[in-house]
């Protein structure tokens, strides 16, 4: 892995990612999607994109999405069961002149970090990029480049990614597996779906990423605004810094000091972190960072400290 950081700290890297792609097209897209997601959609004009969540009316998450506006869609980049999150937002078309559909067999999505990301993407296509901001995005013939929170999305289509990967690797972009992708939104905070949230979680135990107050009514808006102002959240998402040379598993409890108060979701041994690091969510009252608690690993439990995130800040990102 160490190797792999100095790769990163001087060129770069491209790792296929499990993202899929739906399609919302219609008069009506923009205003029916801004009622279904928790950020504001009908801000968006062409070339720009947000992070959002959809909830079910208790305000649990049942998305997270990155949304990118195009003149005449809205493309949604959802991890990892399209086609079960498709069918949920298709079930809430009701009177509405728009329609959603599942794209990922078209495409496909190659995500590229490190020092140089910018650097060969701009060789590769032979244009600057202009992408100032997260979630900003540009189509180059084919290819759709998307500003992310590390680094960049391409998406392709599916019978090119073999061509474009070639030609990344002639820019001196080098291949990486999936795992990288999981350890470096591992250390920089990033809660995926299916793996650290899933319909238990309630969109604002994860803090305030991809919320809109000011925004119009959307299911599951009356949960988050009373924790904001009247309430608060019963957990926490938050790092862990563990002690010892191994990482938990995955449900890993955690305990302060003889009484359960949380549980791991994914941990992983960071060079870049100093050690083992994980996320997971703990009970209110223990989420400070500096908390000293402690996590099962294996038939043991050992130290660990509450943690700010991100873990690492990389000054690529």
């Amino acid at each position: 892995m160490r190797g792999i950081d100095e790769g990163l700290t001087h060129g770069a890297a491209v790792v296929r990612r499990r993202t899929g792609l739906a399609a919302v097209t219609g008069p009506d897209r923009v205003s029916w999607l801004q009622g279904m997601v928790t950020n504001d959609v009908a801000r968006l004009g062409p070339g720009a994109g947000c992070y959002a969540a959809q909830l079910n009316p208790r305000g649990k998450v049942l998305a997270l999405i990155v949304i990118l506006a195009d003149p005449d869609a809205l493309w949604l980049m959802l991890d990892p069961d399209v086609p079960v999150s498709v069918a949920r937002l298709d079930a809430l078309l009701i009177m509405e002149d728009a329609e959603i559909a599942d794209r990922s067999a078209e495409s496909r999505v190659l995500t590229i970090v490190g020092a140089r990301a910018r650097t060969c993407l701009e060789d590769w296509l032979g244009a600057s990029l202009d992408l100032d901001a997260p979630y900003r995005h540009r189509r180059f013939g084919d290819v759709r480049v998307v500003r992310q929170d590390l680094g960049y999305d391409v998406i392709a289509p599916a019978g090119e990614v073999d061509a474009v990967l070639g030609a990344l690797a002639d820019g001196g972009v080098f291949e990486a597996d999936g795992s990288l992708w999981d350890r470096l939104s591992l250390e920089a905070g990033l809660p995926l779906y299916g793996v650290d949230v899933d319909e238990t979680t309630t969109l604002p135990e994860l803090g305030e990423k991809g919320i809109d107050y000011e925004k119009g009514c959307y299911t599951g808006q009356e949960v988050v605004a009373k924790v904001k102002y009247i309430g608060h959240v019963n957990r926490g998402f938050v790092g862990f810094r563990v002690s010892g040379p191994e990482a938990p598993s995955p449900g890993a409890a955690v305990r302060s000091p003889d009484r359960e108060i949380g549980a791991v979701t994914r941990a992983v041994r960071s060079p870049a972190a100093g050690g083992v690091i994980a996320l997971g969510f703990v009970r209110r009252g223990h989420e400070v960072p500096g908390t000293r608690v402690e996590i099962s690993v294996g038939d043991a439990w050992v130290g660990a400290e509450v943690s700010s995130l991100p873990f690492v800040t990389r000054p690529w990102a």
